[in-house]
């Protein structure tokens, strides 16, 4: 956040929230006042023994009168009272402010940090789509033309008149799907509109026979509206200006056309990487014609039996949406590869990843077809300068003003009667026309926006949606642990003027003006603490967005976030805070006013008789939850399996999302007892000891005040949250490390576009490295690829995914413990040199259930093509392989075939296929080992060297270590929002308890400072007071620590069941699978840290208040001052 967003946005922003929750706060208490009143007034008419006081309006403007001068023209002076008696009382004022601070401090770093996700995802999801809407004719080709054109020129000359408006930045004519009009992405009509879709290739300079048209990867990443690759012609105004910027952004080979009049001397055709690659075709080649369908009409599936009869070309069937296609080709000639470009999944509106060719190379007679046939429309962008990135309710609202203006106007209709008759007219919306021009006349033209944006925008929400429900349950322990804080400094603050409020009562002070004042008091400390809070939370959200792992942040990333909170928002952080304060504030005050005030002055009450039973109650379901994520998390126990104790997915997901908070706040209750009896605790253990047995009689009646069970429960709280945030935290951490692992598999991964030897993959990989010149990485360490094949089972036939790790596999591949059976790689690979196997799950459950040991007979077959050209089996050779275990990935495959496959080992490899095959290994993956990681250069030196082989042809992908693992390090603190707010909770709960102790013990011991002085009275040297407190206290706080750290162990085992059920519904909302579990991390070094800081503030504030309490006036202390 910079300074002119925090005055021109953040502090006017916070005054008027501060302004409007004073004004409530007030109007509560005016509106309970009336509420009293009036419920008086129903008592006294329902009880005739009642009457009412006789009104008399000189009484009743003498009480305003007293009113106003007490309220209104004594508010300067009481609030100067209450600014003194805070700060003599700096000590009970510090509990508060430290309430009031963490409490809109963590409030508002996590509103705010969902508006940042706001803003940076839609910031990011920009940058998918080179179109920002699709502008289509309003009606159908099929009606009766109104409104439309089938000249094409005339069409691309609206781009005129659009780019007129100052909220577009550029347009141009698309030949590609056809005109979209739906209600959006759920609409059972969105299949309907159909793309171009690529037939056929031909061209003697290159081969297209292997290449395919299937792309099923478009289903797989959105709606099932069409399974073939496509293919856009482009008008001249997508070439040049701001589309044509946007292509250029994603070319890696060749350039993009910069002018239209280039793609058209040129025949410009620009290819998506996988294409080219599967072509072999290299840029400036020619490609001798092209042939392409478009629709021509569309049936539904019941109308089978009319289609067939109808359709005289080709029928496309798309079963998905039950959907018949009838289509027609055109073939266009002569076309030069301009570029090639990478392929992405954004928007799935105008489909993926299509071929582009200059539209000049369709004829005037093909164009009016392909716009006869609904498939020309406009691509456009917008000035995305103009568009609102601060919420994409905001951006909504802009892009629904735009559609609005361009699609409709206000104009009126005529109104009928039942017997339709018109009957006069009315204002509605009526679709807009406008005039183009074609020669000599005018045409009518009336348009529909789609708008891409939006629909990213409804993904987005969703998305979010889910995202910020994970973060908001993640950060319920802290927002709780901020309002205990809260409720207990104000508990601590208000016990220490109980004294003197009785005090004033004696001589005089009224109800009215104590309560007052005390309340002044309390609103000018949280006042001050609330504005505080909320400015350091507003500038930490920026912060808390880049964390890319625990207590670990980047510059990196071109994202901006302004985090500004709404009114609405910043008004309700503070009800919740001042309010709250205000509230318990008033309860407690009203409580010691109610006293008698011999009461007060002998400081006795009644204490309330905490609720035992319900606090246990609580534990037990938060112990029984921690054992079922424990059970699951560990695969099962004895004779449960890894579904746990409950069955029933709904009831499990409602235990494991609440169970963790049901631990920690009765573990906290419960064993907050046992640390109030830390002395007990330690007079019965060290007795004994000569240091302590002078004031074992001290200790035996110590920590029984409710004051020192609240410092225990305290500390309970902060430190399990500080345990619980770093445990989680290192594991996130150590979980993005375990996936860029698996994901990438060694240091660098490339695919190629062909199938190398080792030989000729080590020669390419050599030429970058000497290209480069980086001294990090002079030679390739080790290298290795996996083979695949199939074989079979002896005796059942049984077709198997055979996966081939080849000898010193275990030097370049990073494996994981998790991936493997047992922990070891350097066992596990020696089996497999020896002939072991190890087996997916599926494939496991195929085999029957192997036991470890157990043999298998593998069959592999060779075939060569007869005089048909069709297979035939030329002979089989077989190998003998040893069951070892159930692996669950490779480095760097993918983990969904895993499951279904077997490894075996180099040797058992060479059985079934012989040396001559294994040692003329051909793949078209290869994985590198390069240098060490851990040492600084490196990580710079990976990324060089991808880039560098990306840029050779004959490369499809090259993936290093480094980039992908701050890849995942983004995504995973972006996605689960965990790295930051983990580290938020953990840096806040260290500082709470920190300041928690010092200032919670300082009032305790304060509380004690007349018990200190009798035991000084009765003869106690000043070192056996002080041996005394020290004991005691630390007594209770080491005690509290080890129950602390172990309560927070045990929430950070319950909170991975948590992570699971998130992790579910992400991977169902996803399509995605990760394969690693959360093993958790114990970060010792963190939490010994933050516990050795506690112990220190601890003794820093024993010393402090129990010297100044033996160096007060004794008879000044004893008479109670």
């Amino acid at each position: 956040m910079n300074l002119s967003s925090m005055f021109s946005q953040v502090i006017p922003t916070m005054t008027i929230a501060w302004i409007v929750v004073m004004f409530n706060i007030f109007t509560i208490v005016l509106a309970r006042k009336q509420l009293r009143k009036w419920l008086h007034r129903i008592k006294v008419l329902s009880d005739p023994s009642l009457s009412f006081e006789k009104f008399s309006w000189r009484i009743w403007v003498n009480k305003w009168v007293e009113s106003f001068r007490l309220n209104i023209l004594a508010a300067p002076n009481n609030i100067r009272l209450a600014i003194q008696s805070a700060w003599r009382g700096r000590e009970r004022g510090l509990a508060i402010f430290a309430g009031v601070l963490l409490a809109s401090l963590v409030m508002t770093t996590v509103l705010g940090y969902a508006v940042g996700l706001n803003q940076t995802f839609f910031q990011a999801s920009l940058g998918n789509d080179v179109f920002d809407a699709k502008i289509d004719f309003q009606e159908d080709p099929t009606g009766n033309w109104e409104g439309r054109t089938n000249d094409s020129s005339v069409w691309e000359s609206f781009c005129e008149d659009i780019i007129d408006r100052e909220e577009f930045s550029d347009c141009g004519l698309v030949f590609g799907r056809q005109g979209i009009r739906v209600s959006g992405f759920f609409d059972s009509d969105f299949a309907n509109p159909q793309p171009l879709n690529v037939e056929s290739i031909n061209s003697t300079n290159s081969d297209w026979s292997n290449v395919s048209w299937d792309y099923i990867e478009a289903s797989e990443n959105g709606p099932p509206i069409n399974d073939q690759r496509t293919i856009r012609f482009y008008g001249d105004g997508i070439w040049d200006g701001e589309l044509g910027k946007r292509h250029a952004d994603s070319i890696i080979f060749g350039d993009w056309p910069s002018t239209a009049l280039d793609a058209e001397t040129n025949r410009s055709i620009v290819l998506p990487s996988k294409i080219a690659s599967a072509a072999s075709i290299d840029i400036g080649e020619k490609i001798d014609s092209l042939t392409f369908s478009y629709v021509t009409e569309t049936y539904e599936v019941r109308d089978a039996v009319e289609a067939f009869e109808e359709c005289n070309t080709i029928l496309d069937p798309n079963y998905e949406v039950e959907r018949l296609f009838c289509k027609d080709t055109i073939t266009v000639t002569n076309l030069t590869l301009a570029a090639i470009y990478e392929e992405s999944f954004g928007n799935p509106t105008l489909l993926f990843n299509p071929l582009m060719v200059t539209d000049s190379v369709l004829t005037d007679e093909q164009k009016t077809i392909l716009m006869q046939n609904d498939h020309g429309y406009l691509g456009v962008s917008v000035d995305r300068t103009q568009l609102p990135t601060s919420s994409t309710r905001d951006a909504t609202n802009w892009l629904s003003d735009l559609q609005r203006n361009l699609e409709s106007t206000e104009g009126f209709v005529p109104v009928y009667d039942s017997n339709g008759n018109e009957t006069g007219t009315e204002k509605s919306s009526v679709p807009r026309y406008f005039e183009v021009s074609n020669g000599s006349e005018t045409i009518l033209i009336s348009v529909e926006y789609v708008d891409l944006i939006s629909g990213s925008i409804t993904f987005l929400n969703i998305f979010l949606g889910i995202i910020q429900v994970f973060d908001y349950i993640l950060v319920i322990p802290i927002v709780a642990l901020s309002f205990i804080v809260l409720l207990y400094g104000l508990q601590l603050s208000l016990e220490q003027r109980r004294r003197e409020v009785a005090i004033h009562r004696v001589i005089g002070g009224t109800q009215d003006t104590l309560s007052r004042m005390m309340m002044i008091e309390v609103l000018a400390i949280g006042s001050v603490a609330w504005g505080l809070g909320y400015l350091f939370a507003t500038g930490a959200v920026e912060i808390v967005l880049r964390a890319v792992g625990f207590l670990r942040f980047t510059e990196e990333g071109d994202f901006t976030v302004d985090p500004i909170l709404s009114i609405l928002s910043t008004i309700s952080v503070g009800m919740a805070t001042l309010a709250f304060a205000y509230w318990r504030g008033t309860v407690t005050t009203k409580r010691f006013l109610n006293m008698e005030i011999d009461e007060g002055v002998r400081k006795v009450s009644n204490e309330r008789e905490p609720l035992y039973v319900l606090h246990w109650l609580t534990f037990v379901i938060g112990i029984f939850a921690f054992i079922e994520s424990w059970i699951q998390s560990n695969g099962g126990y004895g004779p449960i399996g890894s579904g746990g104790l409950i069955t029933n997915f709904i009831l499990n997901a409602i235990l494991l999302l609440l169970g963790p908070f049901f631990l920690w706040i009765g573990g906290a209750l419960v064993l907050s007892q046992i640390g109030a009896s830390g002395p007990q605790i330690l007079n019965r253990l060290f007795g004994w000891s000569p240091a302590i047995s002078d004031i074992r009689r001290g200790l035996s009646g110590s920590g029984s005040s409710s004051s020192v069970s609240r410092l225990s429960l305290i500390l309970l709280l902060t430190l399990s949250i500080v345990t619980l945030a770093a445990v989680q935290g290192h594991t996130g951490t150590m979980v993005d490390e375990r996936t860029t692992n698996a994901q990438n598999g060694a240091d660098l991964m490339v695919q190629f576009d062909s199938s190398l030897t080792e030989e000729e993959a080590r020669n390419k990989i050599m030429l970058s490295i000497n290209s480069i010149g980086d001294n990090d990485i002079n030679d390739i360490s080790s290298m290795t690829s996996v083979a695949r094949t199939l074989t079979q089972t002896k005796d059942e036939g049984l077709m198997l995914l055979t996966w081939v790790v080849f000898d010193g596999h275990e030097n370049t591949l990073i494996w994981d413990s998790q991936a493997i059976p047992g922990d070891d790689i350097n066992e596990i690979s020696e089996t497999w040199r020896l002939g072991g196997y190890t087996a997916g799950s599926d494939a496991r459950n195929s085999l029957d259930d192997p036991s470890i040991g157990k043999s298998l007979t593998l069959v592999y077959t060779t075939y060569e093509l007869n005089e048909f050209g069709l297979p035939v089996e030329t002979g089989t050779t077989e190998s003998k392989v040893n069951y070892a275990g159930r692996h669950q990935w490779v480095p760097g495959i993918t983990s969904i075939e895993a499951s279904s496959a077997i490894i075996i080992g180099e040797s058992s490899y060479r059985e079934l296929v012989g040396d001559q095959v294994v040692d003329s290994h051909t793949s078209s993956i290869w994985m590198f080992e390069l240098c060490d990681e851990n040492e600084n250069g490196c990580s710079k030196a990976l990324e060089l060297l991808s880039a560098d082989i990306k840029s050779n042809s004959g490369v499809i992908s090259a993936s290093d270590w480094s980039t992908a693992h701050e890849d995942n390090e983004r995504n995973g603190g972006l996605i689960f929002g965990t790295p930051g707010l983990l580290s938020m909770m953990f840096v806040v709960a260290a500082l709470a308890s920190i300041s928690s102790a010092f200032v919670f013990l300082s009032l305790v011991l304060s509380q004690r400072k007349r018990e200190l002085a009798i035991l000084q009275a009765i003869g106690a040297s000043p070192n056996q007071v002080i041996r005394l407190v020290l004991f005691e206290i630390m007594s209770i706080l080491l005690v509290s620590m080890v129950l602390g750290v172990t309560l927070g162990l045990a929430v950070s085992e319950s909170f991975n069941g948590f992570f699971s059920v998130f992790g579910f519904i992400f991977q169902l909302f996803l399509g995605q699978s990760n394969p690693i579990d959360r093993d958790l991390v114990w970060p010792w070094f963190e939490i010994i840290a933050v516990n050795g800081l506690v112990l220190i503030a601890v003794i820093i504030s024993l010393l402090f208040t129990t010297r100044r309490a033996l160096d007060s006036d004794l008879a000044t202390v004893l008479k109670g001052e």
